[in-house]
């Protein structure tokens, strides 16, 4: 009896949490308050440009952890690690890492998020420290998202971010905007849209390119995807530039 007991109680606890079911990849998802949530990608980028054989190829993983403080705000940090796919790096060891906070808000159906961090690298750690004089560079990244949920899983959302060096003579600062459509459906959801990339600190390059991600829910608390993107257009000289990859999501 108690072992039967055992299996009725595990079953109304697995019912239950698929009824609440969170939507990882949901682009305002933040974990619930005390749970983490884990997102590892692998991703691979073919860069082709105009009047050159040269092809760019170049493989990357990255680990991102984020805990809810509340149910609307989060911390999180990341490492990145791009491999040395082309033999320009001084190993397969060249770190990226990441740290910040994401804060959602909410009403009649309007969504928003605030997204800020704080990333660095060590150049030594990417071509060795007899190639270059650079200390550790640093950046303060950005975004806000908006959004409109419209019931049965669908939400129309758009997003500008931007990413500035700091502490560096010639400081870089990279924008982008997003517009787009989330669609969940409890096994599987979907994003595309449209990216513009653009520069405006002398610079005043531009790129637009398509991008989307499917994924696949197995259990309730893990999202298995399929992401990427393509260029369309831009100003620089760019032939050809794509990203595709793999992630998997999971809460805990």
């Amino acid at each position: 009896m108690k072992f039967r007991t055992m299996l009725l109680a595990s079953a109304a606890v697995m019912f239950a949490g698929s009824a609440a079911a969170a939507d990882l990849t949901n682009p305002f998802y933040l974990p619930s308050q005390g749970n983490f949530a884990s997102d590892t990608t692998v991703s691979y980028n073919r860069t082709e440009h105009d009047h050159s054989k040269d092809k760019d190829d170049a493989w990357s993983a990255k680990e991102e952890i984020t805990y809810g403080v509340t149910d609307n705000l989060a911390v999180f940090g990341s490492i990145e690690n791009e491999f040395d796919s082309e033999g320009k790096y001084n190993n397969d060891h060249n770190f990226n890492y990441e740290i910040g906070a994401a804060y959602n808000m909410s009403k009649d159906g309007l969504l928003a998020q605030i997204r800020g961090s704080y990333a660095t690298f060590n150049p030594k750690d990417f071509v060795g420290k007899r190639n270059t004089h650079d200390r550790w560079q640093k950046s303060l990244n950005a975004d806000i998202k908006l959004g409109y949920d419209m019931g049965e899983g669908l939400i129309p959302y758009m997003m500008y971010g931007f990413e500035g060096q700091i502490d560096a003579a010639d400081r870089e600062f990279d924008q982008y905007a997003f517009a787009g459509v989330h669609k969940y459906a409890g096994n599987w959801a979907v994003d595309g849209g449209f990216r513009y990339d653009f520069n405006t600190d002398g610079k005043n390059s531009n790129a637009l390119y398509a991008q989307a991600e499917v994924d696949y829910y197995p259990v309730d608390n893990l999202a298995l995807g399929l992401f990427g993107d393509y260029y369309l257009s831009g100003s620089g000289d760019v032939d050809e530039d794509y990203t595709t990859g793999l992630r998997a999501k999971v809460e805990f």
